[in-house]
């Protein structure tokens, strides 16, 4: 369960882990990528004016 800026909380399922200290670059912040799998959990944040298309599966970011 995470926070969304658009408003509500969203499950996701987290992917795969990058901590910026140990990256090529050493740039941007620690976090998860990480996918919106439930399509209900789509429609919440689409209710909500995110531009996602029904049935999408996005890809996100999820801070830490």
């Amino acid at each position: 369960m995470v926070k969304s800026f658009a408003g509500p909380d969203i499950c996701v399922r987290l992917v795969r882990r990058y901590i910026a200290s140990r990256s090529e670059q050493k740039i941007g912040v620690d976090g998860w990528d990480a996918v919106i799998e439930d399509s209900t959990e789509v429609d919440k944040l689409r209710s909500r004016g995110v531009p996602y298309k029904k049935g999408q599966k996005p890809k996100v970011w999820v801070f830490d």
